[in-house]
């Protein structure tokens, strides 16, 4: 059976919103894996009343051993 966790990275600018939104260390809910965000998807976080767009640029996929796999979204700030 395949192990497939998953991680988000931020770009710088995304990075210094994210921290003014989310306390450090607030878990992130994210679709299920066959709804998982494709590179231009926004993803809106933050709490109720701070909601804030970030859009997917890349995403990629690590082969940790034979049945690991981590899948990193990378999100940054939508252009203005």
């Amino acid at each position: 059976m395949s192990q497939i966790e998953f991680d988000i990275e931020w770009t710088e600018r995304a990075s210094k919103k994210i921290e003014r939104l989310l306390p450090k260390g607030t878990p992130i809910g994210l679709p299920p894996i066959e709804c998982l965000p494709m590179e231009g998807d926004v993803l809106f976080l933050g709490s109720k009343e701070k909601k804030q767009p970030f859009v997917v640029i890349e995403r990629q996929y690590h082969h940790e051993s034979d049945n690991d796999w981590t899948i990193v979204l990378i999100l940054d700030l939508p252009e203005a």
